[in-house]
């Protein structure tokens, strides 16, 4: 048998430890990646989605579109409902309507309409009034659950498992320490609180002008793959009626897809979650 010499033995001898250098890379990398993305039990690491953008997401196969939930508060009311609805219905677009269960009771052929056209229809409040509705925890519960009652009754359904508290889950009506046993009896019973990431500034008076709302939803959305808008249907809310058909447009030309909380995905949960649109603290 012919000898090696040292000098080849050398060259060998490095060129096996190059070769499992570069075999062995990749998979040192895959697992690197596995343990930041990853968390035990193959769910997402908190701090991932934390970091990562919907852009990275969509990227990802998390999700392939942008994302638009159009929901209206304080309704129905006997001019301004119809009409949205109408367009809704001519624009081929679902929305989400937070009402007011004394408008319900006196528009209840309304909210069948809703119901009929595939709407979907959540608790807002019963009275509308913040300082009964916020003097306690419980007077808050009693005026929720008598919103829902009164949506099963005239529905027939009863709602999915999602609210939005007057004035937001932050306003400043009631004394903090209510808000939180609110906020936490909410979540404890199941049930999801929902504010917005996009506002039409259509409360801010009782009249707003078209434009100035048109002009909120769009500079808002801009630079948003999620959004989440806030409108309201009331009697005197001609203007968010007229300001509609322009904010579907936009929202379709910019490649948004409309989604209510009929059917909630769960990585549209997570997302309003971490965007703190739901459940905000």
């Amino acid at each position: 048998m012919k000898k090696l010499s040292l000098h080849k033995i050398v060259i060998k001898v490095l060129y096996l430890f190059f070769c499992i250098f570069i075999f062995s890379t990749p998979f040192m990398n895959i697992n690197a990646m596995s343990e930041n993305t990853f968390s035990e039990g193959n769910e997402l690491n908190e701090n991932y989605l934390k970091n990562v953008s919907v852009d990275d997401m969509a990227v990802n196969g998390i999700n392939r579109s942008k994302v638009a939930f159009l929901t209206f508060d304080d309704g129905p009311s006997p001019n301004n409902t119809r009409k949205i609805l109408n367009i809704l219905k001519e624009n081929n677009v679902k929305a989400t309507f937070f009402v007011v269960g004394a408008n319900a009771e006196a528009n209840p052929e309304i909210l069948k309409e809703m119901k009929n056209s595939g709407m979907c229809i959540l608790p807002h409040c019963y009275s509308h009034s913040y300082t009964s509705i916020y003097n306690t925890a419980d007077s808050y519960f009693n005026d929720l659950n008598k919103c829902i009652d009164v949506i099963k009754r005239i529905t027939g359904n009863t709602p999915p498992p999602y609210t939005r508290m007057p004035g937001g889950s932050d306003n400043s009506v009631p004394k903090p320490e209510n808000l939180r046993t609110i906020r936490n009896k909410l979540n404890a019973k199941g049930i999801d609180y929902v504010d917005w990431n996009v506002s039409s500034g259509d409360a801010e008076a009782e009249t707003v002008p078209t434009s100035s709302i048109k002009g909120n939803i769009f500079n808002q959305c801009r630079d948003k793959n999620f959004a989440v808008v806030l409108m309201h249907d009331g009697y005197y809310k001609v203007t968010t009626v007229e300001a509609l058909p322009y904010t579907i447009k936009y929202l379709k030309d910019n490649g948004f897809q409309f989604r209510t909380f009929s059917d909630v995905s769960a990585w549209e949960r997570g997302t309003m979650l971490r965007i703190g649109v739901m459940n905000r603290r």
